[in-house]
Order: C-alpha cells, then sequence, then structure tokens
C-alpha cells in the first residue's frame, strides 16, 4: 500500500499539477463522503430505499468529520 505521501507524490508527477493545495482537496474530498453518507442514510430513514446496509451509515459522519477538522487544525498550524 502508498503511503498517503506516495499517492501525493504520483499524482503530482502524473499530472505536472501542483500540490500546494492538497489539504484543500483532502477535507473537500472527505466532506463530500459525508455528504453523501448523509444522503444514503437519509433516504434510508425515509424507506426511500431498503437495502439494511444503508441502515447504519450515519455513523460514518463522524469520523470523516473529526478527519476533516485534524486535517484544517493540522494545516494552519494549531
Amino acid at each position: 500500500m502508498l503511503t498517503r505521501a506516495e499517492v501525493v507524490e504520483r499524482y503530482r508527477d502524473r499530472t505536472g499539477l501542483s500540490t500546494d493545495d492538497w489539504p484543500f482537496c483532502e477535507v473537500f474530498g472527505l466532506f463530500r463522503l459525508a455528504v453523501i453518507a448523509q444522503q444514503i442514510h437519509h433516504r434510508c430513514h425515509h424507506r426511500q430505499t431498503r437495502n439494511p446496509a444503508f441502515r447504519n451509515l450515519w455513523a460514518a459522519v463522524h469520523p470523516l468529520d473529526h478527519r476533516c477538522r485534524t486535517t484544517i487544525r493540522r494545516t494552519r498550524g494549531g
């Protein structure tokens, strides 16, 4: 498995794009996953989907939120 740093390095090398805003991209991606999890849970709660695998998807939101906040604090130096 590649480390996070190795993934970022490969991304930069293969795309030629700057990774200066990588923490923003990471937080944005995590936020998107949290929203998707909330949307699926909402649909399950309101019986718009019946897949039992989605019943506890809301639990994924808290770790994603924590990771976002940790990344933001680390980026700000706090």
